[in-house]
């Protein structure tokens, strides 16, 4: 069987989507259904049931998984092997990023990553946006993701993605009804901070910076996961980007909705890098596949 039957397989199993699969792949959902049917026609069988909201393997499904994975595991040995003869696909990746990125983004490009580059390590670090430019710039990390504001001199963005900070908030919210929320709006109800310091400047918006020092939070929790099960009890809201939140936000578990303030709606997230050091090999596949999945995130969020 051909290596992408195998891959997509995989995905999908993983999944349990051929939707989701195919945003982890970067394929089109119909490629990635019409290789799942074809491998079924190939073998006689149904590999997975279809149930209401999605695939779950059956007992030939699970069999054939067990093979394929112990197949890709083999060959991911002996292709680690070969590349230590050649030596190449090692080396080591240095990212440093804002705490959102960890709930979806950064974990698969490193699944999808380590996949293809099997002897490469990693240190992914958790900073506050403001941050990471200064990790970057001395050599802590070599990419560095973040919202953008005035880099320093030797550090550039690479890639650049629209995602304007919001409100987050239960779908029964007052401020749900609302097409944009002020920060008035925000300052009648209990507030939830992700830092004690705002992510976005003063510089770039003095008067939510003002707003954030000023406005007494119910919680403050560096932790994205956890402020996100807090939104979803009711406890308070909440100001993101939709990074971390698409899933909820497709599921109608949760509502974003943007601020009235210009300077937040044109807020971009970038993929730093040195200018005055050369990139790896490895880094620079790892910041191109990187890259790939923030524009996907940002079409994707786009439209939610």
């Amino acid at each position: 069987m051909h290596a992408t039957v195998l891959k997509y397989f995989v995905e999908v199993a993983r999944s349990g989507s051929v939707r989701k699969a195919s945003e982890k792949l970067f394929v089109a959902a119909s490629a990635v259904n019409r290789q799942i049917l074809n491998l079924e026609e190939e073998l006689g069988v149904e590999l997975f049931d279809r149930l209401p909201n999605g695939l779950r393997l059956n007992p030939a499904g699970e069999r054939l998984l067990r093979h394929v994975q112990a197949t890709l595991h083999d060959f991911d040995v002996v292709r680690t092997e070969i590349d230590a003869l050649k030596g190449e696909r090692t080396g080591h990746v240095k990212v440093v990023s804002m705490d959102s990125l960890f709930v979806d983004v950064l974990p698969s490009v490193v699944e999808e990553f380590s996949r293809a580059y099997p002897a490469v390590t990693y240190t992914i670090t958790s900073a506050q946006p403001m941050d990471v430019a200064a990790m970057v710039l001395s050599g802590q990390a070599d990419i560095g993701c973040s919202f953008l504001g005035r880099l320093p001199a030797g550090v550039a963005a690479a890639a650049v993605a629209a995602m304007p900070l919001g409100i987050v908030m239960p779908p029964g919210h007052p401020l749900a009804a609302q097409e944009s929320v002020s920060l008035a709006d925000c300052a009648r109800y209990p507030f939830m901070r992700s830092s004690a310091s705002a992510a976005v400047t003063s510089a770039m918006c003095p008067e939510f910076a003002t707003f954030w020092d000023e406005t007494e939070p119910v919680a403050t929790c560096t932790s994205t996961p956890m402020l996100k099960r807090l939104i979803i009890a009711g406890k308070g809201i909440s100001c993101f980007s939709k990074i971390a939140f698409v899933d909820e936000l497709t599921r109608g578990e949760l509502v974003w909705r943007p601020f009235d303030l210009p300077a937040l709606n044109g807020i971009e997230v970038g993929l730093l890098v040195p200018t005055h050091r050369a990139q790896q090999h490895v880094t620079q596949n790892f910041l191109a596949r990187l890259t790939k999945r923030l524009k996907l995130l940002e079409a994707t969020a786009a439209v939610l």
